[in-house]
């Protein structure tokens, strides 16, 4: 009878886990999630979370360390789209070329429309300087050149593809904003231009002083003109506000 249980009190010790046993298993579980965390998936995960929050930066960093542990051509979009979205153009034009060693049809099209859109940031970021304060020299041109850089671009990307509506919207948005850039440098131009501007003559001295009720006819007039040309103006320039898409 002892010994039966004596027997049998062992057998259940043998089958209880020690506690150090559940301590080294909680352990290897929890490495195992700091592992996942620290895998290009987590990093992925926790950049795909930061950009849906509009934690660019923070995207961006998450991108970079996938993509320092495992190059794929995922972490490169992903990275490539961070970079543009945080500012940080030059890094978003890098990996674009490195996307583009990939040598996949598919890498290359991404790529060709990726390129489009950060001409375009390119350009806009041109037509601020141009209507600031001091505007720097040639930075409408620049705006223009940029603009037409994205046209060209998505062109070859929607040419790559065949079928991408958001290309062929996005050139069509170009086309607009090439043509409205093109008429704002001509308007430029023409205000500055000697030739267009012509020094008015000498007053006539002898000429009668006009009526005050004429003069005030008159200043009318010219007011509901400019209200009339600034309003012909308004209609025909295009609605640029539409944001890109892909």
């Amino acid at each position: 009878m002892s010994s039966n249980a004596t027997q049998t009190s062992a057998a259940s010790n043998h089958g209880a886990p020690k506690a150090w046993q559940v301590i080294l298993t909680i352990a290897g579980l929890l490495f195992g999630y700091w592992q996942l965390q620290q895998s290009p998936h987590g990093e992925m995960k926790a950049g795909l979370e930061a950009y849906a929050s509009e934690d660019y930066a923070t995207a961006k960093q998450h991108f970079e360390n996938a993509l320092a542990q495992q190059s794929s051509s995922i972490a490169l979009r992903n990275l490539a789209l961070a970079s543009l979205s945080s500012k940080d153009l030059d890094r978003a034009a890098q990996v674009a070329d490195q996307l583009a060693n990939s040598g996949k049809a598919s890498d290359l099209a991404w790529r060709d429309f990726f390129l489009g859109n950060l001409a375009w940031r390119r350009s806009e970021l041109a037509e601020f300087e141009a209507h600031g304060p001091v505007p720097p020299a040639g930075a409408l041109e620049r705006a223009i050149a940029h603009a037409e850089a994205a046209l060209e671009a998505w062109q070859t990307a929607l040419d790559d593809r065949g079928d991408w509506p958001e290309a062929l919207r996005n050139t069509q948005r170009a086309e607009l904003r090439i043509t409205a850039l093109r008429e704002e440098q001509q308007a430029n131009a023409g205000a500055t231009d000697p030739n267009v501007e012509k020094m008015n003559g000498p007053p006539d001295l002898n000429a009668a002083p006009m009526d005050p009720a004429e003069q005030e006819r008159l200043m009318q007039q010219l007011d509901r003109l400019d209200l009339q040309e600034a309003a012909r103006k308004a209609e025909q320039k295009p609605d640029l506000s539409g944001a890109l898409e892909w």
